[in-house]
């Protein structure tokens, strides 16, 4: 049996599900390093449990670089309300005010997107 084992990072909280797998994952690991069993079949449930990690961190990653095609899908629509806006030099007020909404529409969308990104980016790299 190795002794000298580091935990994994845990999984992304942003996916949904992924803290309470990674808890049961943690909880496993906990009993079973902990229990009676022999040294080769701590070894292999630590084998099966980090395989589990790396598949969840896969699924997540996915889920996370779904979530941020969706916010650029939102920013690509309110891009397109906004050329409307641009071909007018006239000051309308609700005009005005709705093209200042979509442009802070677009700012959270793409904040959003960045952080999504990062996380995907960040879980791909903790392996």
């Amino acid at each position: 049996m190795t002794m000298n084992r580091q935990e994994p990072q845990s999984l992304s909280v942003a996916a949904p599900g992924g803290a309470d797998i990674a808890a049961a994952i943690h909880l496993v690991r906990n009993v079973v390093l902990q229990s009676a069993l022999d040294c080769g079949c701590r070894d292999k449930v630590h084998e099966a449990l980090r395989e589990l990690e790396d598949f969840e961190r896969q699924r997540n990653i996915v889920k996370l670089l779904a979530a941020a095609r969706e916010e650029r899908r939102k920013i690509g629509l309110l891009t397109e309300m906004l050329a409307d806006f641009a071909e007018d030099d006239t000051v309308d007020e609700g005009i005005v005010e709705t093209a200042s909404l979509m442009f802070l529409d677009i700012a959270a969308a793409a904040q959003e997107g960045s952080r999504l990104l990062r996380d995907a980016l960040s879980l791909k790299t903790c392996k």
